[in-house]
């Protein structure tokens, strides 16, 4: 077994990974139902088709992280560095996303339902094909990239509530 899968397809639900280094970790298919991983670098690490609903990863760093796929319902993602994170189809349900930092994000074919994105950074966000019915987009920041791929309807709500880069 490769060290870096040490933890893939695993129960880590009670894990306590305040001594663990995660950076680069593979962590695909595991359930980490409400794990504690707030304001941690996390960057390089694959959380593909995970289950991190009801999960802390405030203030965390997760600049080209794969979660594509990952079960995020209600999980705390603000003010979360997620640059080029891969968020393709994932389940962000009534996320906390308030100051998440969301810059060149793939988002494709997320739900987003009742999400709080205020004060979001969206700049270059690819959100075609997601779900983003109730978002709360106050404050969020946004460039015509990111409105390059939401529909009319969502593109005026966006418009009407963030700032322009």
């Amino acid at each position: 077994m490769n060290p870096s899968d040490v933890f893939r397809k695993r129960n880590l639900s009670k894990v306590n990974f305040d001594y663990e280094d995660l950076v680069g970790r593979d962590l695909s298919d595991s359930n980490m139902h409400g794990v504690n991983l707030k304001n941690r670098d996390i960057h390089n690490a694959d959380f593909s088709c995970s289950n991190l609903s009801e999960s802390d990863l405030s203030g965390a760093i997760l600049f080209n992280v794969k979660l594509r796929g990952a079960d995020m319902r209600g999980a705390n993602l603000s003010n979360a560095k997620l640059w080029d994170a891969e968020l393709y189809g994932a389940d962000l349900r009534k996320a906390d996303m308030r100051g998440a930092d969301l810059f060149y994000a793939d988002l494709r074919n997320a739900d987003l339902e009742d999400a709080n994105m205020r004060g979001a950074n969206l700049r270059y966000t690819n959100l075609t094909g997601t779900i983003l019915t109730s978002v709360d987009f106050t404050s969020a920041n946004y460039d015509s990239h990111t409105l390059d791929t939401i529909s009319k309807e969502k593109k005026r709500v966006l418009e009407s509530k963030g700032n322009l880069w």
